[in-house]
């Protein structure tokens, strides 16, 4: 694929996404994307910013990389774009339908009311099929997955001694104690495990699509399954409530990526 970008990209074996498939149980396709942030701004210093911009971005959006006070909340959000373009290009490939896919840099990335990222064809209209997208930052990484059909959520969190700190506002004492079973730490690599627990509970809300965001309190960790033959683990959930239009349990896929927790997620029940 043409992408002008693509010394940005965090080349990890761990990311195929027949792996990340096979862990969520989801039999339909997905990609997923990981972008250095620094490294994009070195990139788009030595290529012209205005250029990269103008190539890589519709009317509606450049508008907004005008509007951003601060350059490292621009470089996040322009991180977040190019890589969910990338990775829903990258999904229509992989479909091989016959027809030619557009160019990653002809994807248009709009938000819902909520602020949740989609993809949609010029001046707003929707194309047809289109893959849902998901969209996470944190530090100097960006994230982003793409999948057809269904919805995705994709959460990557810097490994930070917050996380220690702010623990009893996403995780119960059940949730530890399982956690501990499997993840028999150290004190000093207790925000290592706690940080992959933020990320599937943030992946999780992000594939929720509904009006009202779950919280944190409603996904509770029920199981952990663990493969050797591949680096991610398996968060199963339990929704506590369903009545919302959530499915009763969801699964995650979770890993380490050098100091991130990242975790990614599919509604499977929206596609059966």
């Amino acid at each position: 694929m043409d992408f002008q970008l693509k010394k940005c990209i965090v080349a990890d074996h761990r990311l195929q996404a027949g792996v990340i498939s096979k862990q969520l149980q989801y039999p339909h396709l997905l990609t997923c994307t990981l972008l250095d942030l620094p490294m994009l701004e070195e990139e788009m210093n030595r290529q012209g910013e205005e250029k990269v911009v103008a190539y890589c971005l519709a009317g509606e959006e450049v508008d907004r990389v005008g509007k951003f006070t601060f350059p490292k909340r621009k470089r996040e959000w322009l991180g977040g774009r190019f890589a969910a373009k990338y990775a829903a290009a990258g999904l229509a490939e992989r479909a091989g339908s016959g027809e030619k896919p557009p160019h990653w840099s002809e994807y248009i990335i709009t938000t819902d009311e909520n602020g949740r990222p989609f993809l949609a064809g010029d001046k707003g209209e929707s194309t047809k099929p289109v893959p849902d997208i998901s969209i996470s930052h944190s530090e100097s990484m960006a994230a982003a997955m793409a999948v057809y059909p269904g919805y995705c959520g994709i959460d990557i969190q810097k490994i930070t001694p917050q996380v220690l700190r702010v623990r009893e506002r996403f995780c119960i004492d059940g949730e530890k104690q399982l956690l501990d079973k499997f993840f028999p730490v150290g004190p000093d690599r207790e925000a290592v495990v706690l940080a992959k627990l933020w990320a599937a509970k943030e992946a999780l809300r992000k594939a929720s699509c509904l009006s009202s965001l779950p919280g944190f309190m409603e996904l509770q960790l029920i199981e952990i399954n663990i493969n050797s033959e591949s680096d991610f683990s398996v968060f199963v959930f339990s929704w506590l409530n369903p009545a919302r239009g959530a499915p009763g349990q969801i699964r995650a896929a979770v890993t380490l990526s050098g100091d991130y927790a990242l975790a990614l997620t599919v509604r499977d029940d929206t596609v059966r």
